[in-house]
This record gives C-alpha cells, sequence and structure tokens, in this order.
C-alpha cells in the first residue's frame, strides 16, 4: 500500500477532539453563509459534526463541497485584482512621467499634462477605490450572514 494512502487512512482513524469539531461547525456555518448548503443541511451536517468520532467522520462532512477550490479561486481573483491595479499604477506613472518630460522639453508653458493625468488618475482611483469596497462588502455580508445564522438558532450540541 502506498505510504500517502497509509496515512490518510491513519489520519482518518484517528479520534477527533473537541476542537476539531467546533472548527467543522464554523466551517460548515461559513459554507451556509457562501450558499453552499442549505438551512436543514447544516443541521443534518452540524449534528453529525458534534456526533463525529473520528477525524475520518469529519471529513466527510465536507466531502461534497468544493471548499478548497473556492479558497483558491477567491485568493487567486484577489492577487489578480491587485495586479492589474499594480500595472495601471506604473503605466500611469511612466506615461504621465514622459508627459512631464515631453512637457519640460518643449518649453514648459502651461501644464499640459494635468489633463490626462487628472482623468486617467481619477480613473485609476476609481479602480482602487470599488476594489477595495466591493471586497470588503462581499466580505462584511458572508460574516453577517454567519453571524445571523449563528445567533438566530440553537443549534444541537
Amino acid at each position: 500500500m502506498p505510504y500517502d494512502l497509509v496515512r490518510l487512512m491513519a489520519r482518518s482513524q484517528i479520534r477527533a477532539s473537541d476542537a476539531e469539531r467546533e472548527r467543522a461547525v464554523e466551517t460548515l456555518r461559513h459554507c451556509y453563509a457562501d450558499g453552499r448548503i442549505s438551512d436543514s443541511e447544516l443541521e443534518e451536517r452540524v449534528e453529525r459534526a458534534y456526533a463525529g468520532r473520528t477525524r475520518g467522520e469529519l471529513d466527510a462532512l465536507f466531502a461534497d463541497l468544493p471548499m478548497q477550490r473556492a479558497r483558491r479561486h477567491a485568493r487567486a481573483m484577489g492577487k489578480m485584482n491587485r495586479a492589474a491595479l499594480r500595472a495601471h499604477a506604473s503605466t500611469y506613472a511612466l506615461v504621465n512621467g514622459g508627459l512631464i518630460g515631453v512637457w519640460a522639453a518643449t518649453g514648459a508653458g502651461p501644464f499640459w499634462p494635468g489633463w490626462p493625468m487628472g482623468w486617467w488618475g481619477a480613473f485609476l482611483g476609481w479602480h482602487w477605490f470599488t476594489s477595495r469596497v466591493v471586497g470588503r462588502a462581499l466580505g462584511d455580508r458572508r460574516r453577517a450572514q454567519a453571524r445571523r445564522h449563528h445567533h438566530s438558532r440553537a443549534l444541537p450540541r
């Protein structure tokens, strides 16, 4: 038998602690807040989590949920948005630095680079602002849903 399979089997046979059960229930509540499971599924899985004796029984609660993939996707989207914002800011700095150089080389008359700098800067600021607000709003909404569900019903223990 491959070593990883033996380790996996051994892990699934290990007794679960109360802290692991609580973590499983908290994760289930997050899955509910994300819309991955319904009310009735949450109640049923929470009962199974508190009744679970081994880590394998707790792992089985999440077998059909794409949790790791969803977390990786969310992290990747956040990194991609930050990278896009850095690229926009770098391009803004380089192009507008060039415009200022052209302005200075042509006699430094009225500061015409201010027009593209202002408009482009406004759009860059809008990109930064909306990405922050939307990211926070989504996170706040998920946390509020989890809190609301956590406080609205007495879950079996």
